[in-house]
């Protein structure tokens, strides 16, 4: 009896354990079920690399190293170099560039139709230069010529002069001119050391201060107003070299085109006119100087805008205005009329 429980407990346990092998088997090759998983993606940012930036930075901004060719030493030389000459600074010229390029210019200019000329085309007509002013006209250039009437009448009428006893009733500073020079003097003051200038002052005759334009230096300028109180007056200018004299408006454009600035300030109180001998004058017709001018142009590559002024020490006249109203339109110059004040 016993036995049969114990065999009927083993068959048991070994149906048991079969199913249970069975049923392991079957639950290894069954598919799995679908599952969804949301996994979180961490993204670490690109982190700037901010001292290798600054490192960076600061060598750009330092100086880069400097190097020398020449050589050396601290062995005292065999021979003893001679000390250098002092230099007057103010007679050092400086290179204007423009002035290598000037036949350059000149050709394109005259090729290319661009006005009339370099004086109102291609330079103080742009604008280029300093700027310049003469009794309120204004004008920029790198080179411009003064020009001043020392006729008797110029100072006769506002009582600088006696024209019967041909004397001077005033002297320099006290005189009714002076405010000319002053003018003048502004003029020069305000030129840059790069500009070229000059002075004409005529009667008889017409006399340049320099036979060519000079630079504005300091030195240049000091002489010049020197040049202008001193000899710029009446009976400075009279005939020379067994030319005719008089008024003589077309020497003064003469001397005007030899120096050949970019502008010219003319300044007069009348009419031209040439000596006939035995104290006799006639005037010059205006178309006599409308012609100098006229002619220049044809031979020339450029001429000087010429700007009037008519110093009106006497009557206004209309012929005398007309005359140099004239020298300025054909020029490509500005006219203006001041009235002389008489002391």
């Amino acid at each position: 009896m016993v036995g049969s429980i114990i065999v009927g407990s083993i068959v048991a346990h070994g149906v048991l354990l079969a199913i249970f092998g069975v049923w392991i088997v079957a639950k290894h090759f069954q598919e799995p079920e679908a599952t969804f998983e949301v996994v979180q993606k961490i993204i670490i940012p690109v982190q700037t690399p901010e001292h290798k930036m600054n490192m960076a930075q600061h060598e750009a901004m330092a100086p880069k190293p400097t190097f020398t060719d020449k050589l050396v030493s601290t062995r005292p030389a065999e021979i003893t170099l001679p000390d250098l000459p002092e230099v007057d600074m103010d007679q050092m010229l400086p290179l204007d560039p423009s002035e290598l390029v000037t036949d350059q210019i000149t050709t394109l200019a005259g090729s290319a139709g661009m006005g009339s000329g370099q004086g109102s085309g291609l330079k103080g007509g742009g604008g280029t230069g300093d700027g310049m002013s003469f009794f309120d006209i204004k004008d920029n250039a790198r080179s411009v010529v003064i020009m001043i009437d020392v006729s008797s009448s110029m100072f006769g009428r506002t009582g600088d002069y006696d024209y019967g006893t041909s004397r001077k009733l005033r002297e320099g500073k006290d005189q009714a001119f002076q405010v000319i020079r002053e003018q003048a003097f502004s003029l020069i003051d305000g030129l840059g050391v790069d500009s070229r200038f000059g002075i004409v002052h005529w009667s008889g005759s017409a006399r340049s201060w320099k036979p060519e334009l000079v630079r504005a230096t300091d030195a240049n300028k000091r002489a010049a107003k020197e040049h202008i109180q001193t000899n710029v007056d009446v009976g400075k200018a009279g005939p020379t070299g067994g030319r005719p004299g008089g008024t003589r408006h077309d020497y003064a454009i003469e001397a005007l085109l030899e120096l050949n600035p970019e502008i010219a300030f003319m300044l007069s109180d009348g009419n031209a006119t040439r000596s006939l001998g035995r104290g006799k004058m006639e005037t010059i017709a205006d178309s006599e100087l409308f012609q100098m001018i006229t002619d220049a142009r044809k031979s020339k590559p450029s001429i000087p805008r010429i700007h009037t002024i008519y110093y009106v020490t006497g009557n206004d006249k209309r012929e005398e205005e007309r005359m140099l109203r004239g020298i300025s339109t054909r020029s490509g110059g500005k006219f203006r009329r001041v009235k002389a004040e008489k002391r």
